[in-house]
């Protein structure tokens, strides 16, 4: 631990959504796939845009699960875990990079 590794090459694929989708209090934008390395793939990760106090952001949201905790059902909030996602704030800021700028090439072209 605490070793600094090279990054691996981040191949980004994007697919835009041609009329943005409702996903919660925000709008699905596009799906991306990650190609890490020629060797490692992360699919399912979502490109989403949130109106928040007036103002809209776009994001990348890795895959995620909802977590069951043997809940009541009396309305607790429901809870997600990441199930794939960079580990350092370097590689995050690299592959949320890579994905939104073949994000906005995609779009250009739709």
């Amino acid at each position: 631990m605490g070793e600094c590794h090279e990054m691996p090459d981040l191949e980004p694929r994007v697919k835009v959504c041609r009329q943005p989708l409702a996903y919660g209090s925000a709008q699905l934008l596009g799906f991306a796939e990650l190609v890490i390395g020629g060797a490692f793939v992360i699919r399912d990760i979502r490109i989403l845009k949130v109106a928040k106090e007036g103002e809209e952001s776009v994001f990348v949201a890795f895959p995620s699960r909802r977590w069951h905790n043997g809940g009541n059902g009396d309305g607790e909030e429901k809870k997600y875990y990441d199930v794939a996602f960079p580990i350092t704030s370097a590689s995050y800021r690299e592959a949320t990079g890579a994905i939104m700028k073949a994000f906005e090439e995609a779009s250009a072209k739709a």
